[in-house]
């Protein structure tokens, strides 16, 4: 790709000291400081020019600053713009008829725009009506003989936007009624995506198409609307710089009539518009009217359509909610929740009412007596309307098909309105928060392409990766070295400075108390892997910006009701409860899962169910749900371990060169049973004198876990049976590469457990580390592995806390020489290798996305660095823009 060089397209502006970028369009944009010097930077330049100018900067949000400004239109590339698949205009019912309503109210200019994107439809409307509501001028002589195809329907007098809208239906033919504003403009395929959208379902009330601003097309006006629990009713993700990072929306709480299509099945079924509302809140009331009695409102992200919200080159004045709006706004919410709600019904009232006190308060504080009145005039107007309402409520409850948890609940789930006095709003906390994201995971914009970099991944480990380190380390260090490509760069975070050197991953030590060295971590990658207790320690995980991976292959939940056994019952129940909240925490966290089997998956499946993961959008994103939950377990090298010299054999004062050697090879846990391994020794020693048993650790590795009281148990009766330190071996945990040289002299591999519901779900890793060394496995029955080990017939399966079929089997296995079994690892040698094993990891990380029902996460701002954001807000946009901004996140708050 040849280099990108940039052009401005105008000159910047300001307004209340905050500077505005022009669009082509004769629209603006308000940026920040920092964007603004970018864009005057960049002119004539190139994006290499620019990076190295603003190189203390994270080069990837320069990037996403740079595309977004292109993106915007408020830069100009010098080639094309980001490549978009653009889908062919889809096929139409053959019997599909379609009229179109417009309200008109002297709105000539519009319509003369508006009715040939209407004529260039790819699906044309049957007939257009235009109903003019009272305009100063009658347009019907000029319809007549620019656009004779026009029907014409003049109201007697003027009307509320409601009235008329009920007139020009009653009007038309049509199977569909799209209702338009006159100040729209149409994408050709506009009509035609809509209807596509209906086809072949009989649930739909109305289709909302996506609106972008006539005066700045980039950015969005909305995609339907809603009414949130405080505040007046909203666009949804207005002001967003549409790079079609909602184009998996399916469903909206309402759907705007600037734009919107309704069959009429769904419109006889509904009913008109309430025509009490004066204007505003029509659109609302009509559209949770048809939720409410089971119908559906959907999207349809391919229709575009362009609206002149503000006017045909916007200003901060015609922003402002002046008297009569205001009372209109009022008094249209009051009506639309008196009608609509059920058991919220005196929530929202209550939220309303000192809302509006408030206002009323700050107006005559200002002495504002037009918004005073206006606010006295909506009361007094909904006190005389509300005996006639009493009966209209009563009608439309009668009819009800869900409640008003339903009928509300997505209320909340959008993302935050980037508006500032009648501009979409673009600054560099908002980069960060609601684009960077987007655009590290989709990669199509030029600047990322050009870049060739490869997706970051940080592997968060609890667990220390050192010379001494137990299974999750060990895990975490081959993972991150199986992962490592040209592709992908992989980070291992480890707790505490590590002495083990490592040349091939980029090993990078954390300390707990550091949370803000963590935070920059996390930012500088795309996707993050966490586990188990990091969400308690590190709260802001649930909010990174950064996809994140949840790794579930040690199911602590279960584990967990191993601790403390001897502890208060209170006590004990209070840990499984934390226990199960950080696991619901973590399933509502994540983007994508991994766990250690199948068997596992089916479990997390029932969690990720309970959390209401699994979902329509996570099946209909992937029906098999792999794509929010994989398997990624326990692999080993594709090579066989070291054997360069002995480890124990000849060295060990009581382990001669001969030795059997049966290795316990992993720690002695609470929900493990060494204890019936060392009661059957004896019958062990007495075949085979010259056999030993080594334990590899009697404490995990890492010093901030507890001893283990099972540690403890299985020492003192070693030293009961009077074999401890002669023919019974206790190690503390060998080296990081010893262990291969104890896996390669070892004999048989022992690993005994308990049947509890631990057991059923766990993958040991020492049995696969046995697996690896292809030696001989005596295990207990009841897990994944044991089951491994009878089906390639690598070993004996005994029964539980069986003294006596231990030592038989044990017995057997000691008898036959390791190197009978050999050829029996072969398949398992190739099924885990850990490039097979991280396979599911590895294509997320590079295809993967943002689950598809955690988008709402990345558009909110996390409440744990507000202090930090605020800075950085300050910092680059001063004073009068901060305190705009913590307005505005007050009310979406609150809202």
């Amino acid at each position: 790709m040849s280099e990108i060089r940039y052009s401005r397209l105008g000159e910047v502006t300001f307004s209340q000291g905050r500077p505005l970028l022009p669009t082509e369009q004769g629209g603006a944009v308000v940026v920040d400081r920092q964007l603004l010097q970018i864009w005057q930077f960049a002119d004539g330049r190139t994006l290499g020019e620019v990076l190295a100018r603003f190189d203390d900067l994270p080069l990837d949000e320069v990037r996403a600053a740079l595309s977004c400004l292109s993106e915007g239109g408020l830069l100009r590339r010098g080639e094309a713009r980001s490549p978009v698949v653009q889908s062919a205009s889809p096929p139409l019912p053959a019997s599909a008829r379609v009229s179109v309503v417009i309200v008109s109210y002297n709105s000539q200019a519009w319509l003369d725009e508006c009715l040939p994107s209407l004529a260039g439809q790819t699906c044309p409307p049957m007939e257009i009506i235009v109903v003019d509501n009272g305009s100063d001028a009658d347009p019907r002589p000029w319809l007549a003989e620019h656009y004779p195809h026009v029907q014409t329907l003049r109201m007697p007098v003027p009307s509320s936007f409601a009235a008329a809208i009920n007139a020009g239906v009653q009007a038309s033919a049509g199977d569909y009624v799209l209702m338009l504003n006159p100040d729209v403009r149409l994408e050709p395929d506009a009509i035609a995506q809509m209807v596509s959208v209906i086809a072949g379902r009989s649930d739909i009330a109305a289709v909302a198409p996506k609106l972008r601003f006539w005066w700045a097309p980039a950015f969005l006006n909305g995609i339907g609307n809603r009414q949130p629990k405080a505040g007046f009713g909203a666009d949804n993700a207005l002001g967003h710089l549409d790079l079609g990072q909602f184009d998996h929306w399916d469903k909206v709480p309402s759907v705007c009539f600037a734009a919107a299509l309704i069959p009429r099945a769904a419109w006889d079924a509904v009913g008109p518009l309430d025509d009490g509302f004066p204007m505003y809140y029509e659109d609302l009331e009509w559209s949770y009217r048809a939720r409410l009695l089971g119908w559906q409102i959907v999207t349809a992200p391919r229709a575009v359509v362009y609206h002149a919200f503000g006017g045909r080159i916007p200003s901060p004045e015609r922003a402002s909610l002046g008297a009569r709006k205001l009372q209109h706004v009022l008094y249209g919410r009051r009506r639309f929740i008196e009608k609509l709600a059920d058991d919220f019904r005196w929530r929202f009232v209550l939220t309303f009412s000192l809302e509006e006190i408030a206002r009323l308060i700050v107006s005559l504080a200002r002495f504002d007596w037009g918004a005073a009145r206006a606010i006295l005039n909506a009361w007094a107007q909904f006190r005389r309307d509300r005996p006639a309402l009493s009966a209209l409520r009563d009608l439309l409850q009668s009819r009800r098909k869900i409640d008003d948890r339903m009928l509300f609940a997505s209320r909340d789930k959008m993302p935050p309105t980037l508006m500032w006095h009648g501009f979409p709003e673009f600054s560099w906390d908002i980069l960060k928060t609601h684009y960077l994201p987007w655009m590290r995971t989709q990669r199509i914009a030029p600047e990322f392409q050009s870049a060739q970099t490869p997706v970051r991944l940080l592997i968060l480990s609890h667990g220390i990766v050192g010379k001494k380190m137990a299974g999750p380390g060990m895990r975490y260090l081959e993972m991150a070295r199986a992962l490592q490509c040209d592709d992908l760069a992989v980070t291992l975070a480890v707790p505490g400075e590590s002495d083990l050197s490592v040349s091939d991953v980029a090993l990078i030590p954390y300390r707990e108390s550091d949370q803000n060295r963590i935070r920059q971590l996390v930012d500088a990658h795309d996707v993050v892997l966490i586990s188990g207790y990091l969400l308690n320690k590190f709260p802001f995980l649930a909010q990174t910006r950064a996809r994140l991976v949840v790794d579930f292959y040690d199911p602590l939940i279960l584990e967990n009701l191993h601790y403390g056994a001897d502890d208060p019952a209170a006590v004990r129940q209070l840990r499984a409860r934390r226990m199960v909240d950080l696991t619901n925490r973590l399933a509502q966290a994540g983007d994508f899962f991994v766990c250690g089997n199948e068997r596992q998956r089916d479990f997390w499946l029932g969690v990720l169910a309970s959390n209401g993961r699994i979902n329509p959008q996570t099946y209909g994103q992937d029906a098999s749900l792999k794509s929010l939950i994989d398997v990624v377990g326990i692999g080993f090298p594709d090579r066989p371990p070291r054997a360069d010299a002995p480890f124990l054999r000849g060295i060990h004062p009581q382990i001669p060169e001969d030795a059997r050697i049966v290795l316990w090879g992993g720690g002695i846990w609470n929900w493990l049973d060494p204890l019936t391994l060392v009661r059957a020794w004896p019958q062990v020693i007495r075949r085979f004198p010259d056999a030993r048993l080594v334990f590899l650790g009697t404490r995990h590795p890492n010093p901030t876990v507890p001893s283990h009281k099972m540690a403890a148990e299985t020492i003192s009766l070693a030293e009961e049976i009077g074999e401890k330190d002669r023919t019974i071996i206790f190690l503390e945990w060998v080296e990081y590469h010893d262990r291969e040289r104890l896996l390669s002299e070892a004999d048989v591999g022992v690993t005994l457990h308990p049947l509890h519901v631990e057991t059923r779900y766990s993958a040991r890793t020492r049995v696969l580390d046995y697996f690896w060394a292809r030696l001989p496995v005596l295990i207990t029955e009841g897990d994944v592995t044991s089951e491994w080990v009878d089906a390639y017939g690598i070993g004996r399966v005994v029964p539980e806390a069986d003294e006596a079929a231990v030592a038989a089997a044990l017995i057997d296995l000691l008898d036959r020489p390791k190197d009978a079994f050999a050829d029996a690892f072969s398949p398992l040698l190739e099924r885990f290798t850990w490039p097979q094993v991280v396979a599911p990891l590895r294509r997320y990380c590079l295809e993967g996305d943002f689950a598809p029902d955690r988008l709402e996460r990345n558009t909110a701002l996390p409440a744990d660095s507000l202090l930090r954001q605020g800075w950085q807000i300050w910092r680059a946009a001063g004073t009068r823009a901060f305190a705009h901004r913590v307005w505005r996140y007050l009310q979406w708050r609150f809202s």
